[in-house]
This record gives structure tokens, sequence and C-alpha cells, in this order.
């Protein structure tokens, strides 16, 4: 798995699931685009007119106020929206509102859009990524920006890393980021200021990220944002109250926190549950590389209970994205005979994706006997489960 690839959110809650005992994990609260545009707003970043509705009957009233052509934007957490088909570009009203319906029907990583952003189509002649991001290893904030923007920043070169210090970014460090990326003219002047205003947007919001991407280049040099990104430092809510109910708890989410449980989303469609973090993030390795995708990271922990892997099973068979699951357990403090018992009274329960299962350790026999008659599929080694998982469906 392409540990930089990763969604920032994904690498900040993976991070805090294997490092971090259960009480210190960080939830992180992202904002949607339009939420973290009315920051942008407020801080002075230059964003394109916009209005937000929730629902196709709104279209003609929105295009009012933004114009033709605009963007239509599907407003959900879930990364990818672009190749998904959740961005459309429209000349029409008619256009607009058949766009708008089909959006509102999509789902993007198993998330369905209850809001779109309808926004004025921007005509630029180049873009960029600037993020101003929690390094955990340095302990310290950093700018991050590339002379390349857009759905593939990941793969650009020529990225500039800045380490900011406790005492915030200097307009020199800036005026110097700028012309590493070759900047001039009222396009450096644009971007020197639009670095200033996204530090002190992080620093004051207590963020743990503020992204945009792309920022764009006008045919006159300024500089507009198009998209942003922003990651609220939920430990910091509680002096932030008008971000309160910005963003509802995920259901599972908070299940998963009530069992104790380390659990991911991710975007995939194989859900992986193990005990013991290091071990399911070995088995998230496996599975991207026999070319699968993980749904979930779903640590049980070690001595699970009968009752944890029923109510760890229970959750992931909710994931609306997962179409089969993969149990990888190794039995040393936990009881493989827990395990089984659990998984054949979940799944004798009714209805569910396919479970591929690797138990080994302490009781494994007594453990697969358990199993035995069960839908559930048994493999020896983790490949071998990792290989069926992947290949199956």
């Amino acid at each position: 798995m392409d540990w930089l690839s990763l969604d920032p959110v994904v690498r900040t809650r993976l991070s805090s699931a294997i490092f971090m005992p259960s009480a210190e994990r960080v939830k992180c609260v992202r904002l949607l685009e339009y939420q973290g545009k009315e920051l942008f707003k407020k801080y002075g970043i230059p964003v394109p007119n916009s209005q937000v509705v929730t629902d196709p009957a709104g279209i003609a009233a929105a295009l009012k106020v933004v114009g033709l052509p605009a963007v239509i934007k599907a407003q959900v957490l879930a990364g990818g929206r672009g190749k998904a088909g959740g961005i459309a570009v429209v000349k029409s009203e008619q256009e607009a509102v058949r766009e708008s319906m089909r959006i509102m029907g999509l789902r993007i990583s198993g998330e369905k859009p209850n809001a779109l952003l309808v926004e004025q189509a921007s005509t630029h002649s180049g873009e960029m990524y600037l993020s101003i991001t929690l390094d955990r290893s340095r302990r310290s904030f950093v700018l991050l920006a590339t002379k390349a923007g857009g759905i593939e920043v990941e793969s650009a070169t020529g990225q500039t890393v800045e380490p900011i210090p406790i005492t915030g970014l200097t307009r020199a460090a800036a005026e110097s980021v700028a012309s590493r990326l070759d900047l001039s003219g009222g396009s450096r002047d644009d971007f020197v200021k639009i670095a200033m205003d996204l530090e002190r947007l992080l620093r004051e919001e207590e963020c743990e990220l503020a992204e945009i991407n792309p920022l764009a280049i006008l045919s006159d040099g300024s500089l507009l944002a198009l998209d942003s990104k922003v990651i609220l430092d939920d430990n910091a809510l509680f002096r932030h109250p008008e971000f309160s109910q910005l963003m509802p708890e995920d259901p599972l989410e908070g299940d998963a926190a009530k069992e104790g449980f380390a659990f991911v989303r991710l975007d995939g469609n194989i859900a992986v549950v193990g005990n013991g973090a290091g071990l399911v993030l070995s088995t998230l390795d496996l599975v991207a590389d026999a070319g699968g995708k993980p749904a979930c990271f779903l640590d049980l922990g070690g001595g699970s209970q009968q009752s944890r892997v029923e109510a760890a099973l229970r959750l992931v068979k909710k994931l609306p994205n997962a179409q089969r699951i993969l149990v990888n357990i190794f039995g040393g403090i936990t009881r493989t005979t827990d395990v089984a018992a659990g998984l054949r009274n979940v799944v004798n329960e009714g209805p569910m994706q396919p479970v591929y299962a690797r138990i080994s350790g302490a009781e494994e026999e007594e453990a697969k006997k358990l199993l035995e008659g069960t839908s559930v599929k048994l493999y020896h080694t983790a490949p071998e489960a990792v290989t069926a998982v992947v290949n199956t469906g």
C-alpha cells in the first residue's frame, strides 16, 4: 500500500489507530468543500462565486447568482469524486438540472451526496497545489507546494517543503517558496498573500490541514482557490463551538469507538479485520500488493472475546462499499475458538458479504471445526486468503 498516495485524512487516522491508545485516537473532523471555502472567504483567500443547493429544484435560482458556464460539484468527504463523475461543467440550465440529478444519485466510495456546490466556471492557464499540514515526524507544521495541481498531484514533481516555526509563517519564507515555484509579478504577490492567509486560518481555527488543490492561475496572473480541504483538530473543538455541528460523527466510527476498536474507513471493497495493528496493516499491504482495495482497517485488539468479534463483524457488514470480508487472526492472547464462534454466529444470522478467513494459533483445529458447514472460506495462510478474496467477484 502506497502510504504517501493515501488521502491525508486516511493517513492521519491510520497513524492514530496504529500508534495511539484508544482514548487518544484522532478522529479528524473534515469539512465539506463549501464549508472550507466559507473559511477561505473569512480569511481573504479568493474563491469562485458559488451557491449551495440540496435539491436539483434549486439549480435555476443558483445559476441566476453564479451564471453560466458553471461547475456542479458533489459535496462528499470521500476522495476521487472527479474520477467517479461527481463534478460536471454545464453550459445551460437544462444541462445543469440533468447533471445535478445524476450527481445526486451517485454513490462515491459508498457516500451519497446530500448537497451540491454550484460554482462559476473559471478559465485558467495553470494550476498549483498549496497546503499547510501537520508533519508528525517533524512535530511541526509545514507548507507544501507544487507547480502542478489537480487530481494527479500525488505524481507531480518539484514539490517544495517549507517548515513553519512555532512563531508562524514569515513573509520572507512565503516569498522564498514563491521564488522556488518560479512565480513573478502579480502571481507572486497573490501567492505570498494566500500562503500567509492560509497559515493564519490554520493557526487561528486550530486545523490539522488546510489545502488548496488546485490553486488556479487565471489569465491575468491572479490566483483563485478552486477547491478546499480543511481538517479540524477534534481535540480543539471545545474552543470552536461554531464547528461542533458541521460534521456529525460517522455512525460506524461511533459504534467502533464504543467497542474500543481501532477502525478506519477506506475507499475499497474488501473489509479487513484482524487482531493487532501491525497484523492488520500488513494485511492491508498484502491486499494492495495483490491488486485489491481495502474497505476498512479494523483491529479487534488482543484477547478479543466472542462478543467483540461479533460486534466487529456486524459493524463491517454495514459498510456500503464492502463486497467481501477478510479476517486474519493469529491466536496468542486471542482464543481462536472465540473468533470462530463469533464468526459462525454472525454468518448464521442472515445474508452478509462472503467471508474469507485465515485463523491460526492456539486451538485453531477446534476453531476450524466450529466453522464447518458455514459459508466461511478458510485458508492456511494469509497470502492464500488474500489471493482468494482479491480474485473473487
